[in-house]
């Protein structure tokens, strides 16, 4: 055999011997990815102290697909252009709630400021369900107080504050919202969150006034307010959204 044949041999079996690193090996790790889409009503012709319902969905999907991500905490920023007058509305704390087992009439009347739902799927039973939000004014307007209720698979009832509060510069206000561990957990098993859905509204009379928990302030200059989230998921992954509202 030839020297140059032997040299060809040996090059062509040290490169079969390499081991190559693909781009799914180098990238296998689950990633999450969040949507945001917010609204207002009404959303024309808006004037200074118009109440408004606020409405935001956040969805979650992932890479692969149906990827095993627990969410662990959500923090939204929110624009200029809104004012928020949780001093103006009764509270309700989370410990009178979990005080109360979870029974939503023990909140005073006029506390409860919006309500929605929320998807997710418990891993280990492969079960999806759909919760019950509602949403309370938390103590001197500075947070607000969740409660999450639950049917299937199992009895979930779930109640923590979520702080709100004023910012200066780009953005206006931040809620940060950290899950505690029985919307994380189910029989030993993960929760993994599909949407949130929920919309604020509430109005109450003030000096015989109509004020909103939230009212138009005024539009920024290109006519659209810009919300962004960050949201947080065991393990340390991390996905960020953003969307604007026509206002």
């Amino acid at each position: 055999m030839s020297p140059l044949r032997i040299l060809l041999l040996a090059a062509t079996a040290a490169a079969l011997t390499v081991p190559t690193v693909t781009a799914a090996s180098a990238g296998s790790a689950p990633r999450p990815i969040a949507t945001l889409k917010g609204s207002i009503s009404p959303s024309r012709n808006l004037t200074p102290g118009t109440p408004l319902d606020f409405t935001l969905d956040t969805r979650f999907t992932s890479v692969p697909p149906h990827a095993d991500l627990v969410l662990q905490r959500l923090m939204y920023l929110f624009p200029h252009g809104t004012v928020v007058n949780g001093r103006l509305f009764p509270a309700c704390a989370a410990a009178t709630l979990r005080r109360a087992r979870g029974r939503l009439r023990a909140c005073p009347p006029g506390s409860k400021i919006g309500a929605g739902t929320a998807g997710g799927t418990a891993v280990a039973l492969g079960v999806s369900s759909r919760a019950r939000v509602t949403l309370f004014n938390g103590p001197g307007g500075r947070s607000i107080t969740m409660n999450v209720h639950v049917t299937t698979p199992a009895l979930i009832d779930a109640t923590f504050s979520a702080p709100f509060v004023s910012l200066h510069g780009r953005y206006a206000n931040k809620l940060t919202v950290t899950l505690p561990p029985e919307l994380k957990t189910i029989l030993d098993g993960d929760i993994v969150t599909s949407y949130i859905h929920v919309t604020t509204g509430a109005t109450r009379l003030v000096h015989g006034v109509r004020r909103g928990y939230v009212e138009a302030l005024r539009c920024p200059r290109s006519g659209r307010a810009h919300i962004h989230g960050d949201f947080t998921f065991e393990g340390g992954a991390t996905a960020s959204a953003d969307t604007t509202i026509p206002c």
